[in-house]
């Protein structure tokens, strides 16, 4: 965890010093590269894997750009039930390298694709119960006891989207938003940590009903990816 803070800390120092600068350089015309933004995602809070997104695109000439997007996760969006103990921590990063569409006009669309490499590490707390000194089928007594899901994701896509300026927020177009969705495939690795001592699964883990591949290996399998969302761009 200190690794992932220190992490973190290294990640808002550079915004701040890009944002910084960016306020100390005379106002430059928004099609003059090369150019950064900074990027957030209004719709990270609602993942599976959900947290804070903050991200920066640097883009040198009209045509090509490429974004770092790191997100902090803190908290599973979509877990409904109440009595489940679900408390992910973890970090996903997306990094993209986009071919941005020549504008007819400056009010036009900005519209880009481009691949995008994906990667996740989530560490969730999850309770079970658990065989203590099992030996041939036959256990010592039973424990309900909370363990640590590790989840590793590794994957890579094709991402199209489109650019829009707020207009009515703000006349200079620096403000924007904007619109993506792609496909791919990613690999999951899962391991458990902090199992009770001597105990084991009564009902071990079992993925199968998510799985893309014919492995039997439960703890490792592929998935296809369909991300979508929105996002707030400001350039700086």
């Amino acid at each position: 965890m200190k690794r992932f803070f220190s992490l973190l800390a290294g990640i808002l120092v550079l915004f701040f010093s890009i944002t910084v600068s960016a306020q100390n350089i005379t106002q430059k015309d928004n099609d003059s590269y090369p150019a950064f933004s900074l990027h957030t995602s209004l719709t990270s809070w609602l993942d599976y894997d959900a947290g804070i997104m903050l991200g920066i695109n640097y883009r040198w000439s009209q045509k090509f750009s490429a974004s770092f997007e790191p997100t902090w996760i803190f908290y599973n969006g979509l877990v409904t039930n109440p009595d489940e103990k679900i408390s992910p921590s973890g970090i996903k990063i997306r990094s993209d390298l986009r071919y941005h569409f020549p504008q007819k006009t400056k009010k036009s669309l900005d519209t880009f694709i481009g691949p995008e490499l994906h990667y996740k590490n989530t560490q969730t707390e999850k309770e079970d119960r658990f065989g203590i000194n099992c030996q041939n089928g036959q256990c010592a007594y039973f424990q309900d006891a909370v363990y640590t899901e590790i989840k590793n994701e590794i994957g890579a896509l094709i991402k199209a989207g489109l650019t829009a300026p707020l207009t009515f927020v703000n006349k200079n177009n620096r403000l924007c938003l904007e619109l993506y969705a792609g496909f791919g495939i990613k690999q999951l690795k899962f391991r458990e940590t902090d199992l009770p001592t001597g105990g084991s699964f009564i009902n071990p883990p079992d993925r199968r009903l998510l799985r893309f591949d014919n492995t039997t290996d439960r703890n490792t399998y592929s998935l296809p990816m369909l991300p979508g969302g929105l996002k707030l761009i400001l350039k700086l």
